[in-house]
């Protein structure tokens, strides 16, 4: 059986250029050992405005890690890299932030912050898991 849900996520992220905002609409498919297949739209103004996104989520019972490749408007591509550390002493806070960092693919930090989960979207996220079955 796989599983399929959706995530948005928004946030702020400090690059040479100011604090820019930033957010990804995903949907996440999979589950197998973990790893889920993301694919969604990013927005990272002024690099991306709403670029495709893809990449992988991979769950553990200690993380949550996000690995997003984007193109840049400018043509450069980009990798977005996050993650939510569980905690049962903060589960609502550290289930619904994570540390970021956007990184030109294969080379410097060009932005680090942090992305935030809105509980307001929650509902939608909650009726956006589907159980998949099939072969």
């Amino acid at each position: 059986m796989a599983i399929a849900f959706a995530e948005t996520m928004r946030g702020w992220l400090r690059a040479p250029e100011g604090e820019q905002p930033i957010s990804f609409e995903l949907r996440a498919s999979g589950g197998a050992g973990g790893r889920f297949a993301l694919a969604g739209r990013l927005s990272f103004p002024p690099f991306a405005l709403d670029a495709p996104a893809r990449g992988e989520l991979a769950i553990s019972p200690r993380r949550l890690a996000y690995a997003l490749a984007f193109a840049g408007d400018d043509g450069r591509r980009y990798r977005l890299l996050a993650e939510k550390r569980p905690s049962l002493l903060a589960p609502v806070r550290s289930m619904t932030s994570m540390w970021a960092v956007v990184r030109e693919l294969d080379g410097p930090a060009v932005a680090e912050g942090e992305m935030r989960f809105d509980l307001r979207d929650l509902p939608a996220f909650l009726a956006s898991w589907l159980p998949r079955f099939g072969r």
